[in-house]
C-alpha cells in the first residue's frame, strides 16, 4: 500500500536539498555549528534556533551531524509553505547548512499533527545529508545524463556504489529518467508553474512508483521521501508496487537500518 503517514497534511509542502533564496523567504537569523555545538549570537531568534538545533541534534546520529552540519538558518515564507532545506556550503560537499522554517517546524506545538510534520521534515532533510555528502557525490558541474554513467546531480556525479545511484539504477529506468530530464530542461529552468504542472503529470502517470507527489520532483527528492517512509513506517513484507519496493530498498544497508533504529527511538519524546 502507499505510505500514508502525513501525506494529506504534507500536500503543498516543499522540502529541498537546496536552501531557499532570499526572494523565497525572510531570513530570521544564521548560527554557526561547531562539532555539533550551537554557537550563540545576538540575533533575535537565537533561543528558537538553539532549541531547534537541540532537537535535531538529539534525534540524529551524532557522528554525521557533527561531521557535516556547520550552519543553521531560520527562514520563513509563511505557514505551510516550504518547511526546510539542506544545502552544501562548499563545492566539495563536506560542509552543509540546515534551513528550518520555525513557523512550520514547531516541536513545542500542542498540535500532534504539527509535531509529526516537524519530525517528517527533519527526517527528510537528514535523508538528503546521507545521500548527497562527499562520500556519495563527486563534485562536478551538471552535465547531460548519460544512461550508461552514474546519475548526475546539481552537487556532482554520484559514486557508482552510492545510495542515490543504486536507487536510480533500480527505480528510475531510462524512460522515466529521460522524461524527467526533458521536463527539467524545457520547463523547470524557465517557469516554475509549468515545471510543477509537468512534474505532477509525471507523478500521475507513474502513481504507484512514488511515495508522494513531491517525490516525482527529482531522484534526489524521491530517495529522501522514500528514506522518510523507511524510517517512520513499517517494513513492507510483500511489496507490490515500486513505491513499496523503494521503502524496502534501504534495508539492504546495515548502517541505514541502524540509523533507523536510533532515529525511531529518539523521536518518541517529540511525538
Amino acid at each position: 500500500m502507499k505510505f500514508s503517514f502525513l501525506i494529506t497534511f504534507l500536500l503543498g509542502f516543499l522540502t529541498s536539498s537546496h536552501p531557499p533564496t532570499e526572494a523565497e523567504g525572510e531570513t530570521l537569523g544564521t548560527w554557526e555549528i561547531r562539532n555539533g555545538i550551537f554557537i550563540e549570537n545576538n540575533d533575535d531568534e537565537t533561543s528558537i534556533a538553539r532549541y531547534n538545533w537541540s532537537v535535531f541534534y538529539s534525534i540524529f546520529p551524532k557522528r554525521i551531524t557533527q561531521k557535516y552540519i556547520k550552519r543553521l538558518v531560520l527562514m520563513t515564507d509563511g505557514e505551510d509553505e516550504k518547511t526546510g532545506a539542506l544545502g552544501a556550503l562548499n563545492d566539495k560537499n563536506t560542509e552543509w547548512q540546515l534551513v528550518i522554517d520555525p513557523i512550520d517546524v514547531d516541536f513545542t506545538s500542542k498540535d500532534k499533527m504539527r509535531r509529526n510534520q516537524s519530525i517528517y521534515t527533519l527526517v527528510h532533510e537528514f535523508g538528503h545529508l546521507l545521500t548527497l555528502n562527499h562520500t556519495q557525490i563527486r563534485p562536478g558541474e551538471k552535465t547531460d545524463q548519460n544512461p550508461d554513467d552514474p546519475y548526475v546531480t546539481l552537487e556532482g556525479i554520484t559514486n557508482k556504489s552510492s545510495y542515490l545511484n543504486m536507487f536510480v539504477e533500480e527505480f528510475w529506468d531510462g524512460t522515466l529518467l529521460k522524461e524527467w530530464d526533458y521536463i527539467q530542461k524545457n520547463f523547470c529552468y524557465t517557469e516554475q508553474k509549468s515545471c510543477l504542472e509537468k512534474l505532477y503529470g509525471l507523478y500521475k502517470e507513474n502513481y504507484n512508483d512514488f511515495i508522494t507527489d513531491y517525490a516525482a520532483e527529482s531522484p534526489e527528492e524521491d530517495i529522501a521521501e522514500s528514506w522518510t517512509a523507511f524510517v517512520l513506517g513499517k517494513k513492507i513484507e510483500k511489496p507490490q508496487t515500486v513505491s513499496e519496493k523503494k521503502i524496502n530498498f534501504f534495508y539492504q544497508f546495515e548502517e541505514l537500518v541502524y540509523y533507523r533504529k536510533v532515529i525511531r527511538k529518539n523521536i518518541k519524546r517529540y511525538q
